[in-house]
């Protein structure tokens, strides 16, 4: 099984993507595998030149295989105009180093969609945590994205399960967050709200990573080699 975003330490059971701060780079461990990114509500008070310097340095490592998490927010941090510059800067330095892009939007699907339209990434974007409606969900989809389901899933509306239903199956990760829950028990609510085996949704997952992170290599080996 594999953690597609999570804040805490690897669990036992499985492979994670510990998404961290800059502020947190004393956390990268040898084996282990990151996103880093600058948080959008972390965007108000903060030297973007000097920061975006630093994220390239700890991208450049090895085992820190995506940008991320990054994106917009609405209800914390800067003005969306500089939410929109420094999420785009951080984009341009996924497309430098070839890694994809880990994603945190809330209120802001418009923007987010107008920055893919006009920076038109050749790295995959996903966005964690999502809750939204299957429309919306939809339409990302169509814009080429993947989609994380966390742990609201456990308690979900109709609503949300629908959403789940409608994200196709070589489109979806499962993530715990920032919440100490086990995988296992995501994956297997994911795999009845999605009505398919549990074998088949982890199959899947190991697909979509192995698709994700088909541009990251660590040295002689590629990270979905590594994984799986």
């Amino acid at each position: 099984m594999i953690d597609f975003h999570s804040h805490q330490p690897p669990q036992d059971s499985g492979s994670s993507i510990r998404s961290l701060l800059i502020s947190e780079a004393d956390k990268i461990t040898e084996h282990d595998l990151f996103s880093v990114g600058i948080h959008p509500w972390y965007s108000e008070n903060i030297d973007m030149k000097s920061e975006l310097a630093s994220l390239e340095t700890l991208l450049r490592r090895l085992n820190v295989i995506a940008v991320g998490e990054i994106g917009f927010d609405k209800t914390r941090g800067a003005s969306i105009d500089k939410q929109i510059e420094l999420f785009e800067k951080q984009v341009q330095i996924a497309e430098k180093l070839q890694k994809p892009v880990v994603i945190h939007c809330v209120r802001a699907w418009a923007e987010l969609l107008e920055s893919r339209k006009r920076l038109k990434p050749t790295t995959p974007w996903a966005i964690h945590g999502f809750r939204g409606q299957s429309e919306l969900a939809k339409q990302l989809v169509d814009f080429g994205m993947f989609i994380s389901f966390g742990p609201g899933i456990l308690n979900a509306s109709e609503i949300l399960h629908e959403t789940i239903r409608t994200v196709p199956l070589n489109r979806i990760f499962v993530e715990t967050d920032e919440l100490d829950v086990s995988l296992k028990y995501l994956y297997t609510t994911m795999s009845k709200i999605k009505k398919v085996r549990f074998r088949d949704l982890d199959e899947n997952i190991n697909r979509n990573f192995a698709e994700f992170f088909k541009k990251v290599e660590s040295g002689k080996w590629q990270v979905s080699n590594e994984i799986r």
